[in-house]
């Protein structure tokens, strides 16, 4: 069988195009609203069970992924699916949901963002922050730089809240990955990234027509060389 090719579209993030699967798993997204919970984390939206078939789906794709970190099928120790749609409005974000955030700081994670929505609700940023100059978070540097940026925080004269887009006082974008209907993006999970959404409306009536992506974690059990 034919093995999808990942593109390569930066130093540590790559990209792939699956338009008419992606048709299916917008139909398979519940548009009952209990379905849909708040998340343990502090992504701005709520989270929704994928359907088993999804990770069939993305079991095919892990091996081609993989192959771009020296990585194999052997060394996945976990992967986990969620659906995950934006609610939270650009007023309501608190001030850590309005810069980069690292999704572990360790170095055994690859994580994967497929967009089942259209460009006009932006896309993924990657960022530097530009006192520390760290744009890949570990366990060595994570206590500096979260103490740092803590500091950073109390002293920002925020005018208005609104999502990250390209550049911030406090850090600048690297890279950006444009949403795309059927689009699948992967990077390391310690890199400073953000969602970037532009001044769209958030509460549209049916959940499936909002900024609806599907996001996995794919946990390894070696550590990726960045």
């Amino acid at each position: 069988m034919k093995q999808d090719k990942w593109e390569k579209t930066d130093k540590y993030t790559y990209s792939l195009m699956k338009v008419e699967e992606s048709i299916k798993w917008k139909k398979l997204a519940s548009n009952y609203k209990p379905d849909w919970i708040a998340p343990s984390n502090s992504y701005p939206g709520l989270w929704a069970k994928v359907p088993q078939t999804y990770f069939d789906f993305i079991n095919q794709l892990i091996p081609s992924l993989l192959s771009n970190f020296s990585a194999e099928l052997k060394n996945v120790k976990r992967v986990a699916c969620n659906y995950a749609l934006t609610t939270t409005s650009h007023e309501e974000l608190h001030d850590y949901q309005q810069v980069p955030h690292f999704d572990s700081q360790l170095n055994n994670q690859i994580a994967i963002v497929h967009y089942l929505c259209s460009q006009e609700f932006g896309g993924t940023g990657f960022y530097h922050h530009n006192s520390s100059e760290i744009e890949v978070v570990t366990a060595k540097n994570r206590a500096s730089y979260v103490d740092t940026l803590a500091n950073e925080m109390t002293h920002l004269n925020n005018k208005s809240s609104q999502y990250i887009e390209d550049n911030h006082p406090l850090f600048t974008r690297t890279h950006y990955e444009q949403a795309q209907f059927g689009k699948l993006i992967c990077y390391p999970g310690n890199l400073l990234h953000s969602a970037c959404i532009p001044s769209v409306d958030l509460t549209v009536s049916k959940l499936t027509e909002g900024r609806l992506t599907i996001t996995t974690f794919i946990e390894l059990d070696f550590e990726l060389r960045l």
